[in-house]
């Protein structure tokens, strides 16, 4: 599976999904380091990839209008590589089920939100 993570989230993750057997990388890698949520949303999803991020307000623009793969890590960014290891099986699972889905990753569940369009 390919992840772009977005600027909010620790670059160590990169290393962790790549581990795992997945291309990763950055927003600011692809030159996307000052661009607009909604941009770096649109970018993903035209690489196929999904978009990891801990920005609140950008997942609830993708509750409302989903499309594209999005990941939202809740909690501190510094437990991100934990809480992202402990659920990447089920994660995958889930990913995997959906053309465009909004989850949501906590320390204790992963919440599938369905995708919708208003």
């Amino acid at each position: 599976m390919r992840f772009v993570l977005d600027q909010d989230v620790d670059a160590r993750l990169v290393g962790t999904l790549r581990r795992a057997g997945h291309e990763c990388w950055r927003s600011a890698d692809a030159g996307l380091a000052l661009a607009e949520d909604d941009d770096i949303s649109v970018y993903a999803d035209n690489k196929g990839a999904v978009l990891i991020t801990h920005d609140a307000e950008l997942t609830e623009r993708r509750k409302v209008n989903t499309f594209g793969k999005h990941v939202r890590l809740k909690g501190q960014q510094p437990d991100a590589r934990e809480v992202l290891e402990a659920h990447l099986d089920e994660l995958l699972t889930e990913l995997g089920r959906y053309e465009s889905i909004v989850i949501e990753v906590s320390r204790s569940k992963v919440k599938v939100c369905q995708p919708q369009w208003r």
